[in-house]
């Protein structure tokens, strides 16, 4: 219910924007899509090059020190995955007592922040999307049509 009333709250106010002075959707549009645009780019890489088969090494880290003070810690990522719970001033104490596992499962951990990743030098190649084939469970109408059984 809170979900639809922030929605309807939201739409309202643009429309209300919108009516009393139209240059504020030509101004505001943009930027706002252009903020998704990169919210989204720093979430593809808190994930690319994870292992979505182990639940220790599902998100990617970045450990940089002023990226993490300045954000509080998110550059913790794959920690955050094993134990959401934990909250962010301990994030790491939690890297130092699972770093072991985390590279025994092999953890995937990158040098820049997360929004800057395309500039990490062990960035892991694209796959060629065409020859591969999609195993994961939840994905059926992909195995569907690649003729794999449900």
């Amino acid at each position: 219910m809170w979900g639809v009333t922030e929605l309807a709250l939201f739409v309202f106010t643009f429309v209300i924007l919108g009516v009393l002075n139209w240059r504020y959707i030509c101004f505001l549009v943009p930027f706002w899509y252009f903020g998704h645009c990169l919210s989204y780019l720093n979430g593809y890489y808190r994930h690319y090059g994870g292992n979505p088969d182990e639940p220790l090494a599902w998100g990617v880290s970045s450990y940089d020190k002023l990226y993490n003070w300045i954000w509080l810690f998110n550059g913790f990522h794959a920690e955050h995955h094993f134990r959401p719970k934990v909250h962010w001033t301990r994030m790491q104490a939690l890297r130092d007592q699972i770093v072991e596992r985390q590279r025994a499962a092999g953890v995937r951990v990158i040098k820049p922040p997360h929004a800057l990743a395309f500039l990490d030098p062990d960035l892991p190649a694209l796959k060629e999307h065409s020859r591969q084939k999609s195993h994961a469970p939840w994905n059926l109408k992909a195995a569907r049509l690649h003729g794999e059984p449900n």
